[in-house]
């Protein structure tokens, strides 16, 4: 595995979760809006809100978001439940590689792009099969006043004349009590083409060039920066000999103040009986199979290096491997017993089988080795 996989792993491709809500959200607000009420009659201002303030106010957001790297949309809220984020492997990778918020804004972007294409198409349905009729109401608005924001909402497509609001038809709509409810029915499906240029303008077309310059940026950016920063960081690593001179690329002696990552879950009155690190409270971390979300954050996050703990019994797997691949450091397989007498925990020294095979796995990630301590070091061996 090597970081082209992960560039595959890291793709564009649509997170199928995001858009399933994205567009159900968006069937189930256009139905139930465009049905009406017992008369048909749907106000054009809850439109208003569905198809322009709504997409306006979610861009607005989730710009905010990626920007800042805080805040919330869609994407990053699914991405927080666990269980998705164990069985996705790609969101962990992209979290290693610093770029998962750019990812959470392209994603963002085809949500609402779902979220609009369903809008647009069961809105074309309704006009097809059902008699839409749209009024607006208001208690203290009169159409002096709505007259002004039509005309700039609809400024982006004034070569569209169909689709511009006039005086005469905002009164012929008006729906109130003091109007006789014959007055000018016809007139009530007029406004379909403003509603139709509102949802391509301020929906489909501004998320349309959105999704472009993001995922131009966004794909410069993983190949470009990421790749010059994790290559820079492999080249950096102390060199070993090639796996075919040697099987045994083995370290004994590290920094004491190195990140210490408990992926194997050992016990900490294991580790203090290790006596290698100066183990801080901050020091020590974990990014297993068995951690709190909020501790692999913390080891995916880290750029500097690190010391993984595994079971040297325990064969590498994939999931250990693709966390590995971006990242850099070395790998501690370390080996205990319990003493029958006193029960006590003891750490012992690798089997020569583990320490062969944790370096022929070793030898394939270039920005790894392994480490063990010399006291530790297999009897034929050390």
């Amino acid at each position: 595995m090597n970081f082209n996989s992960s560039l595959q792993t890291a793709n564009l491709s649509a997170y199928w979760p995001a858009i399933l809500i994205s567009s159900a959200l968006g069937f189930l607000l256009t139905w139930g809006l465009l049905s009406g009420d017992e008369q048909g009659r749907v106000n054009l201002f809850y439109l208003l809100f569905i198809y322009l303030i709504l997409p306006l106010s979610s861009l607005l957001i989730s710009v905010s978001s990626m920007l800042t790297g805080k805040g919330i949309n869609l994407v990053r809220l699914i991405a927080k439940f666990p269980s998705i984020i164990q069985n996705n492997q790609s969101i962990r990778k992209l979290r290693q590689l610093g770029i998962d918020k750019h990812w959470c804004f392209y994603q963002s972007q085809l949500s609402a792009m779902a979220f609009s294409l369903v809008s647009l198409i069961v809105f074309f349905v309704l006009l097809l099969v059902t008699d839409i009729n749209f009024v607006w109401r208001s208690t203290i608005l009169s159409t002096d006043d709505i007259f002004p924001f039509l005309n700039f909402i609809a400024l982006p497509w004034s070569f569209w004349e169909q689709a511009q609001p006039n005086i005469d038809l905002l009164n012929a709509t008006q729906d109130t009590r003091l109007l006789g409810q014959q007055k000018l029915l016809g007139h009530h499906a007029d406004w379909w083409q403003f509603i139709l240029a509102v949802q391509i303008f301020y929906s489909l077309a501004a998320r349309s060039f959105l999704l472009l310059i993001t995922a131009y940026l966004f794909q410069k950016y993983l190949k470009s920066d990421v790749e010059t920063k994790l290559q820079s960081k492999i080249s950096q690593a102390p060199s070993r000999l090639a796996a075919e001179e040697t099987q045994l690329a083995v370290v004994n002696i590290i920094s004491p103040d190195i990140l210490i990552n408990n992926w194997a879950g050992v016990e900490q009155g294991l580790l203090d009986k290790l006596q290698l690190f100066r183990l801080r409270e901050d020091q020590v971390v974990s990014a297993g199979p068995h951690a709190s979300e909020a501790e692999r954050m913390v080891v995916e996050r880290w750029r500097g290096e690190q010391v993984v703990i595994v079971k040297s019994w325990e064969p590498p797997l994939a999931e250990l491997a693709d966390f590995l691949e971006n990242s850099h450091g070395y790998v501690f397989p370390i080996d205990w017993q319990t003493e029958s007498e006193a029960s006590e925990i003891k750490v012992v020294k690798l089997k020569e089988e583990h320490l062969l095979e944790w370096s022929r796995f070793i030898s394939q990630l270039p920005a790894w080795q392994v480490f063990v301590p010399l006291t530790l070091m297999p009897e034929k061996i050390s």
